[in-house]
């Protein structure tokens, strides 16, 4: 009896022994590691409110703006998924959230412009965006409800020259019923008073785009300097959509080197209904056909049936633009919404852009009413060709009834003679970026932020340059909303002022 307690002590020995040998040691106590949160600043470029919306909805808010929001190795972002507004009529308020979606998607920059939308009240007075520790009241204005068939958003100009350009563009878009919308950031001061003329005449609309501005927000947090793709492009063909989102049938988004001459029918509306064959169809796409034009410097004996006939094929295509439904697209990219689906796009095949790559500025030009018509033949190497005749004669003798005009205040003989900016930008671009990408070198591109190009003001050239009134802004957590107010053009400031 007293051999078998000792065979039960010794088994209950061994398994106790065992257990302390093979049991797992308890985990240390947890350590929440916190890293650096970055500051979330927001810019506002457009707040647009909308009492009626066949596409966003009736007292619809738009809202457009860049943000320092993507995460670096370096930084754990907030968790920022949605926006917070408030709106306050005469008798009631409301505050909503909505969330947020990227317009733009370069990986190379910090700084993204992003799209948000909500349903407010009816007659708002007052809208506040809201943080977690105070709110800010925000400027906002209505969207365009004058019926238009077809808009163009023109880019944001920059230390612009190209005024041949200018006015081969305004010409054959007002011929097949598209109005104008550009934005500038600079243009040598004769060439803008040259835009001006044409924006009196009611062929476009001239809109300042100004730079992001961080008043007293260090570069560690948001540097806008070299962190927003080209100077927000993006951003501001994405405003034009939502300006227009009510009163346009098609939009179109093109730099102004771009031009579409119709091939399926007489008039943009027209081609555009018959691509547009699908209800589900969002946007269509339209290759770039790069052609070099020869024009005079002398704004006195510019000719728009010369610079046709000068138009020579350069065999290269490159990446196209796009024309939408604003009824079914609410913002977009550089050359496309990147947010539709596959099935909601069309590639175009029976048409192309005709863009002006390169401009050659010459002393010595034919007098255009001895030069014979000549039509620019398409690109396919065919005897198609881009215009017809008659065509070419109707742009030309629109082209000299506005000249009329121009040459009683002598705006034509004042137009720049020489290219110094353009110069400078199209070779510094090239160099630092177009290179690398169509050559395959793509790991050296860096973001081609707003002074991504920096040359020295000419002495002798002034340009007006697009100027607001920044305000600064009280800290909020876990977001500072920024905007500018006062829009307009300045002279004294600089061709490149940032």
């Amino acid at each position: 009896m007293h051999h078998r307690r000792l065979i039960h002590v010794a088994i209950f020995l061994l398994i106790f022994v065992l257990y302390s040998l093979f049991k797992k040691s308890p985990p240390p106590p947890s350590v929440k590691i916190e890293l650096p949160v970055k500051p979330l600043k927001a810019f506002i470029y457009s707040a647009y409110y909308y009492p009626t919306s066949k596409s966003l909805g009736d007292n619809a808010l738009a809202l457009l703006m860049s943000i320092n929001l993507p995460p670096t190795p370096h930084f754990s972002t907030p968790d920022f998924k949605e926006i917070i507004i408030s709106a306050e009529n005469s008798t009631s308020s409301i505050v909503v959230r909505t969330p947020h979606h990227k317009v733009n998607y370069n990986d190379h920059c910090l700084i993204m412009t992003i799209f948000a939308t909500a349903q407010l009240i009816p007659n708002v007075e007052k809208i506040k965006m809201v943080s977690d520790d105070g709110m800010t009241e925000i400027p906002f204005t209505k969207p365009s409800y004058v019926n238009r068939d077809v808009v163009v958003c023109v880019a944001p100009l920059f230390v612009s020259e190209q005024w041949q350009n200018f006015l081969f563009a305004v010409h054959i878009y007002k011929k097949y019923g598209a109005f104008v919308n550009l934005y500038l950031i600079s243009a040598v001061n004769t060439f803008y008073n040259l835009m001006k003329e044409y924006e009196e005449a009611g062929y476009l609309s001239i809109k300042p785009w100004v730079y992001v501005k961080f008043s007293g927000i260090p570069k560690a947090i948001a540097d806008t300097n070299s962190q927003i793709e080209l100077r927000s492009q993006a951003a501001a063909q994405s405003d034009c959509l939502l300006q227009y989102k009510e009163a346009a049938k098609f939009i179109m988004f093109f730099e102004l080197e771009d031009v579409i001459i119709p091939r399926l029918a007489p008039t943009y509306v027209k081609e555009f209904q018959q691509l547009f064959n699908s209800d589900q169809l969002s946007y269509i796409y339209y290759q770039r056909e790069n052609y070099n034009a020869v024009v005079t410097r002398y704004g006195g004996r510019f000719s728009l049936k010369n610079m046709f006939g000068s138009l020579t094929y350069k065999n290269f295509r490159e990446a196209g633009k796009s024309v939408v439904d604003p009824l079914r697209v609410n913002y977009t990219s550089l050359h496309f919404p990147s947010h539709v689906p596959e099935i909601e796009k069309y590639i175009v095949s029976e048409n192309v852009i005709t863009h002006i790559k390169t401009v050659d500025w010459v002393d010595i030009i034919e007098d255009p009413n001895e030069k014979q018509v000549v039509e620019p033949l398409y690109y396919n190497g065919t005897s198609e060709t881009i215009i017809s005749k008659k065509d070419i004669l109707d742009l030309e003798k629109d082209f000299r009834k506005m000249r009329k005009q121009l040459q009683l205040k002598k705006t034509l003989s004042k137009l720049p003679r020489i290219r110094y900016y353009s110069v400078l930008a199209y070779k510094c671009y090239t160099m630092k970026y177009y290179d690398l990408y169509y050559f395959n070198r793509r790991s050296g591109i860096t973001c081609p932020g707003p002074l991504y190009c920096k040359f020295k003001q000419h002495p002798k050239i002034n340009c007006m340059q697009a100027n607001v009134t920044y305000s600064s802004m009280r800290k909020l957590l876990p977001i500072t909303y920024y905007y500018a107010t006062d829009p307009h053009f300045s002279e004294d400031i600089g061709c490149h002022a940032h």
